[in-house]
């Protein structure tokens, strides 16, 4: 055998084994069984996609150190983390607020309400802490009924050692989230 080959499979050998792991996709939005329908003929309740800032709303997922954000070298959100955050919360407030049709799709006809929901600031920090400031603002659609605001700060503690513990982590933070704006909304 000549030394050519044996270089050649000896370089390919090499290059398999630095191959990086295969990216990995993460979501927290529900599976279609988590999710409650509404009675018939409910109230609607239109939910546009959450706003987020800008540098967390991409399908990276981030974790801050300081002022700098570590993004996960094999991981990535299956959609833009705010659509994720979104289904979750509308799934939330469709099981907690069953006389109502919480919905992320604009309906038909006007909707009962209009939810607008901000995340002022959200944080995922490498020591495992979440932390969100989020307001809300339920616009009915009789203009002579005055709009119902809302703003909560919400923390979590646990792992990021992977991407899935802090997949869970931040599912976490956006649950503790939706049962606030639900017990706003219930007491109306």
């Amino acid at each position: 055998m000549s030394l050519r080959p044996l270089l050649s499979v000896l370089a390919l050998g090499l290059l398999s084994g630095c191959a990086s792991a295969p990216v990995q996709f993460y979501t927290i939005a529900p599976t279609a069984s988590d999710v409650t329908l509404a009675q018939k003929n409910a109230p609607v309740t239109y939910v546009p996609r959450v706003s987020l800032p800008d540098y967390l709303d991409t399908q990276d997922i981030l974790v801050r150190d300081g002022s700098r954000l570590i993004r996960s070298s094999n991981g990535r959100w299956a959609s833009r983390l705010s659509q994720s955050a979104t289904d979750l919360i509308v799934a939330r407030l469709s099981q907690d607020l069953p006389q109502r049709m919480i919905t992320a799709y604009p309906p038909i006809d006007t909707p009962e309400s209009r939810l607008g929901i901000t995340i002022e600031r959200m944080d995922l920090l490498q020591q495992g802490q979440a932390t969100l400031i989020a307001s809300w603002t339920e616009l009915p659609s009789d203009e002579a009924s005055p709009p119902q605001q809302g703003r909560a700060a919400v923390s979590v503690q646990g792992s990021v050692v992977d991407d899935a513990a802090k997949t869970a982590l931040l599912q976490k933070l956006f649950e503790q989230l939706s049962d606030k704006i639900a017990a706003s909304l219930a007491s109306r």
